[in-house]
């Protein structure tokens, strides 16, 4: 898995699952927390499809509001979650 096809895979979640497929605006920039897009619940059920799909588990200190505010950032937490676990 590389950055782009995991945002590309975060932002197709987001379109389905959260916008109802209504993404027409959507882009790795937009600001999810302050549109109300994302909320503690969604985050919820975005962290269990992220360890669904990628046998990643993003650590809960990780959960904050500036790792949360776009796709891209949450793409980034998730990118930084996998090579830390992918350690010996």
């Amino acid at each position: 898995m590389n950055r782009d096809d995991l945002l590309d895979d975060l932002t197709r979640y987001v379109a389905e699952e959260l916008l109802d497929g209504d993404a027409e605006e959507l882009d790795s920039s937009t600001p999810l927390l302050e549109l109300g897009v994302l909320n503690s619940l969604e985050t919820a059920r975005m962290m269990g499809f992220i360890q669904k799909q990628y046998g990643i588990t993003v650590p809960s200190e990780s959960l904050k509001v500036e790792n949360l505010q776009t796709i891209s950032a949450i793409a980034d937490l998730v990118y930084d979650a996998k090579s830390k676990q992918q350690q010996p």
